[in-house]
């Protein structure tokens, strides 16, 4: 499965006149990338793209690592992708087939196929554990070494969005039902729900899983308490970009819950102060040609060691580094 290197990619300088803009590149893909995620620490990345299939990338100096396809003889699109909290896994999906990845050797370590079409993925840290969100309505918290199950949490329609606290003790999950449901991991049970007017399209939580992020078409962005389903913030996105159906296309918080970086398919990506409830940055991702109709959109979002210093994976097949 693994292949040899194809090229590696040097950071380039950008400029921009008037919007805050990112102040250096990286290409991953040479043609648009239809999936991405960051690591926590915003050193790598694992990039899908239809022209090149998977690959994982070391973001500084710039260098591809790894080619990783599902198949020897194939290249297939990676849908979906997340690297563990500690950086030492990742974890690959098309429609229904699973792949574990050691990062440190490139290796493949498992390689599962999936009952349903998977919608979402999150890995939990060491590579032990996956919370799947599926087509059928069930988001299953899955043994990515051994195969197998450990819980199964059932929604009444597709699951589209899922996330896992660092200790694997909750889980997040939303889907076409409209619902947000918070569970309890080792007893299964569902700890609360919330409902919405649309179906759910963005989740996250905080590492400490204190904290929870819902964003619903036409419904707003919320931040919540997942102790007892209180209502902290609610995003101020403006209620013009609300009606005309605004979502987010990647969230993360702050190693230490108190920020939040989000990303837009319209190709903005913003800071947020938590406990000050304001916004303290944003950036305007570019389009690669000035006549491209549309911006590109943000793909994945991660905060860095250094203070001020952002990255950001676009659909145009680059990551930009952010800072201010």
């Amino acid at each position: 499965m693994l292949k040899p290197l194809l090229f590696t990619a040097a950071l380039l300088p950008l400029l921009s006149a008037c919007n805050p803009a990112p102040n250096a590149e990286l290409q991953v893909a040479n043609r648009s990338t239809q999936s991405a995620s960051l690591a926590r620490d915003g050193s790598h990345a694992v990039i899908g793209s239809s022209y090149q299939g998977g690959s994982y990338w070391q973001i500084s100096p710039g260098e591809r690592l790894y080619d990783w396809n599902h198949s020897d003889d194939t290249t297939r699109l990676i849908l979906h992708s997340a690297i563990s909290s500690d950086g030492g896994w990742a974890i690959t999906a098309d429609n229904q087939t699973l792949v574990l990845w050691n990062t440190a050797s490139g290796e493949s370590v498992a390689y599962w196929r999936i009952s349903s079409e998977i919608n979402a993925l999150a890995l939990g840290r060491y590579g032990n554990v996956a919370l799947l969100g599926l087509a059928d309505g069930r988001a299953v918290l899955y043994d990515v070494r051994h195969g197998g199950t450990f819980g199964t949490f059932r929604h009444d329609a597709p699951v589209n969005a899922v996330a896992l606290s660092d200790d694997l003790s909750l889980a997040l999950t939303g889907g076409d039902d409209q619902i947000a449901r918070v569970w309890d991991t080792q007893s299964g049970k569902q700890q609360w729900q919330r409902q919405y007017d649309k179906a759910i399209q963005q989740v996250a939580l905080s590492p400490d899983g204190k904290r929870a992020l819902v964003a619903a078409r036409y419904d707003g962005i919320e931040l919540l308490s997942t102790a007892d389903n209180t209502l902290n913030w609610t995003l101020p996105v403006g209620h013009e970009r609300i009606i005309r159906g605004f979502s987010l296309s990647a969230a993360r918080f702050s190693e230490d819950g108190a920020y939040l970086l989000t990303g837009r398919p319209d190709g903005r990506v913003q800071l947020w102060d938590i406990d000050g409830q304001q916004e303290l940055y944003h950036w305007q991702l570019p389009k690669l040609n000035p006549w491209q109709p549309k911006p590109t959109s943000v793909l994945a979002v991660s905060f860095t060691p250094e203070p001020e210093r952002y990255r950001a994976a676009s659909g145009n097949g680059f990551i930009y580094t952010l800072s201010y």
